[in-house]
């Protein structure tokens, strides 16, 4: 148990660090690299740069890895034992998050090796991107009601620019069409903090823009293209996780 705590401790000030270099001028692009990418496609082009930020990623990993193994037998030992032999609820309870943590941290593996990433892909209408020799995604057309010149900012002062009042979500969308291998999967819409899903591919437009050459009319957009395969798994256990830690509190209340 004093173990679990010290390594809690430490994750938490690990955590701290990162946010501190992610907020340095350093190692800002390398955190933005990791997060745009498959963490084990990251993983693979860091490999041959030993940098802080990969040290930092590697003791994170470490920290969580002796986390887990910590609760499996500290469940094993102590909290399986007692909700059997006792038939104790409250220890039960207590055994099920304890599970049910591990099983999320197995699927945040999963969610870093399978599948696939691809971030900050720019289109306009009509144009196309190929991905994984099978895949493309076209941007069919873009509908945007609000004022272009915007779209020319920094981003800082863009997103200041888009308020709720300056900026109207669900009015401004892009209609895009996924094929494979040629032939049509699905089409459809897709908006601002609204993705686009087909299976377990979902693409979701970061912003609307506008080349800094040339002078467009109609923005086009940028994407993120993500294929996560335990997306709803990951979900269910977390809400899994919420009920089991509120019928403990709600056990745990009513003893006392």
């Amino acid at each position: 148990m004093r173990f679990a705590f010290w390594l809690l401790i430490t994750i938490i000030i690990w955590f701290f660090m990162g946010v501190i270099l992610a907020k340095s001028d350093t190692y800002y692009n390398d955190f933005k690299s990791m997060s745009n990418m498959l963490t084990i496609d990251w993983l693979e082009n860091e490999a041959i740069n030993i940098s802080l930020v990969l040290i930092w990623f590697l003791g994170l990993c470490l920290i969580a890895f002796l986390l887990a193994i910590n609760f499996i037998f500290c469940s094993w030992n102590n909290l399986l034992k007692i909700s059997l032999n006792r038939k104790n609820i409250r220890a039960f309870l207590l055994l099920s998050l304890h599970f049910m943590f591990v099983i999320i941290m197995a699927f945040h593996l999963g969610a870093m090796i399978f599948g696939f990433k691809y971030s900050d892909i720019e289109l306009m209408p009509g144009d196309s991107y190929s991905f994984e020799n099978q895949y493309s995604v076209k941007l069919d057309s873009v509908h945007y009601t609000d004022d272009t010149s915007v779209l020319k900012l920094k981003f800082k002062e863009m997103r200041d620019h888009q308020t709720k009042d300056k900026f109207h979500y669900q009015d401004n969308y892009a209609r895009i069409s996924l094929y494979q291998n040629e032939e049509l999967l699905e089409d459809g819409i897709m908006k601002m903090l609204m993705p686009f899903h087909y299976e377990n591919i979902r693409i979701s437009m970061i912003q609307f823009y506008l080349p800094k050459k040339g002078n467009f009319q109609t923005p086009g957009v940028k994407i993120n293209i993500v294929k996560d395969l335990f997306a709803e798994a990951f979900f269910i256990s977390y809400a899994i996780e919420i009920v089991l830690l509120l019928s403990f509190v709600i056990f745990t209340w009513r003893k006392r």
